[in-house]
């Protein structure tokens, strides 16, 4: 996290906790990851994943009420439908249970602020590996296509969790979404309540 140093005393070189922060922005607007691996005693790992390619890509078209989006593949892994019965809602947050587990799903409907259809069953597209793992809830997948990534590069009009926009070939521009940082606000919102859980007790 920006400004957490990890060392004792800064250096005129060093030792803010700016560094790792501008790295994970970066690789972010560049539509990759960074993971962090650490073992005790044994050492660090950082773990970037770059697209091959920044201009185009393979990108899930999907559908939340009447808008639609584009979500790079390379970021997905794998695909599943979810009945809406199978949610269970705790303290504003949804669940449903994925491989003997417990999977936090978020509904990109709620993200984006925009309408939802109402549908029995919704698909969810899971980012992230392990207790890292988010589900993105969607009505529906369109399809899968090649797309040419064009980034929004102006701050004035450059909105968080949407990488860049492209045109589907039929007139329509539709937005690029950033699973990585919408899966990172579900994974810090989730931290925040258990902080605030711990100080009420």
């Amino acid at each position: 996290a920006p400004g957490s140093p990890t060392g004792d005393v800064a250096d005129p070189g060093s030792g803010r906790g700016v560094g790792m922060g501008v790295v994970r922005d970066t690789v972010r607007e560049l539509g990759g990851t960074l993971e962090l691996i650490t073992q005790p005693d044994a050492g660090t790992t950082f773990r970037l994943t770059l697209p091959l390619t920044l201009a185009i890509t393979d990108a899930l078209i999907v559908s939340v009420g009447e808008h639609t989006f584009a979500v790079p593949q390379s970021t997905v892994r794998e695909v599943i439908e979810v009945a809406s019965e199978s949610l269970t809602a705790i303290e504003r947050n949804e669940l449903i249970v994925h491989r003997g587990g417990s999977l936090p799903v978020v509904r990109l409907a709620r993200v984006f602020n925009t309408p939802s259809r109402r549908t029995s069953r919704l698909h969810a597209l899971v980012v992230g590996s392990g207790a890292a793992a988010v589900g993105l809830l969607v009505d529906r997948i369109s399809g899968h296509r090649e797309i040419v990534v064009k980034t929004v590069a102006d701050p004035l009009i450059k909105v968080d969790g949407v990488v860049g926009v492209t045109e589907l070939g039929d007139g329509r521009v539709v937005l690029i979404i950033d699973p990585a940082w919408v899966a990172l606000q579900v994974r810090h919102r989730g931290a925040r309540r258990a902080a605030a859980g711990d100080v009420r007790q």
